[in-house]
């Protein structure tokens, strides 16, 4: 059996995007249940909406975070990712794992914020102060202060993951568990994703901002298993399967909110095509699914397209 395959992007491309300067958005405070449920609280309490950049000029992520906000619509030409709408106050442990970068920047081409989705998020500590970072979704990609300094997060997650993994277990803790009743499947035709969906209770969480805007996350809650299709060129229609490890399954999860959406036009090659099958803890699943053999083109559950999928590793 192959070893589990992501496909990094194989084709940079040019894309123009267009700019968002949306402000924040006024949200709803995080649920009582939500807040009251595992993870740190603190007496510091989160903002209805993100702070200015003046007030948000904390030059580190050093302390105690008591709560974190993503700001929908980054200053710039940006294309942001799919993120919660709400403020996170619960599993903040979490990031503590973010660190000033050591050595040598890790910005290559992949990392430059003209290409893929984009992030911004604020932290708040316990000494009242306010850090931003911001960046590319991509994992191996550093997040940035407003001063320029780099910010790393947990290996295989980096800065925006982490704070995706945290807002997974937060919403998670609102939802009763179910016992799986049906095996996860591969897809018949790998192009259809979405043939495998199921929707269970947390399909109908509204939480999230697409674009800048409001919309409901494609899956908001931690993915607790998945299964990897594997179909190799040429070798008929029957993929092999192997199953995820729960952290494959959840940066899978967290990766469906970051697809870049762009068109290729690429010769053929015989690298294989995978499919991803993630479920949530509800029984809500949602597929991807990765054609090597057209520049890692990608198609989503929801008919969302783009190139390569950072977050399954080879």
């Amino acid at each position: 059996m192959r070893q589990p395959l992501g496909v990094r992007t194989l084709l940079a491309i040019a894309a123009t995007v267009l700019p968002l300067t949306l402000a924040c958005a006024d949200d709803e405070a995080s649920s009582g249940t939500a807040s009251e449920t595992s993870g740190a609280t603190s007496q510091v309490e989160a903002p209805d909406n993100c702070v200015t950049s003046a007030e948000a000029a904390r030059a580190s992520v050093d302390g105690t975070p008591v709560w974190a906000r993503f700001c929908p619509g980054p200053d710039g030409r940006t294309a942001p990712a799919e993120v919660p709408s709400d403020a996170l106050t619960t599993h903040l442990d979490l990031l503590t794992g973010l660190a000033a970068a050591t050595g040598e920047p890790g910005r290559g081409e992949d990392c430059r914020a003209t290409f893929g989705r984009t992030y911004r998020v604020q932290i708040g500590y316990a000494d009242g102060g306010v850090t931003q970072v911001s960046g590319r979704t991509d994992p191996g990609c550093p997040g940035t202060l407003l001063g320029g300094s780099d910010v790393t997060g947990p290996e295989g997650l980096g800065a925006y993951g982490a704070v995706m993994a945290a807002f997974g277990r937060q919403y998670a803790d609102a939802f009763d568990p179910v016992v799986p009743d049906k095996p996860l499947t591969c897809p018949v035709d790998p192009r259809k994703p979405d043939s495998v969906d199921v929707d269970g209770p947390s399909s109908g969480l509204d939480t999230g901002y697409h674009l800048g805007r409001r919309e409901p996350m494609v899956m908001p809650l931690t993915a607790v298993r998945g299964i990897l299709c594997t179909w190799q060129h040429g070798s008929g229609d029957e993929p092999e399967v192997r199953d995820l490890t729960p952290d494959e399954a959840e940066r899978v999860r967290i990766g469906l909110h970051a697809i870049f959406g762009a068109m290729v036009d690429c010769a053929g090659s015989p690298d294989p095509t995978h499919t991803a099958v993630v479920e949530d803890r509800t029984g809500t699943r949602r597929a991807v699914t990765i054609i090597g053999s057209e520049c890692s083109t990608v198609v989503r559950s929801d008919d969302g397209y783009g190139l390569g999928f950072a977050w399954l590793d080879r």
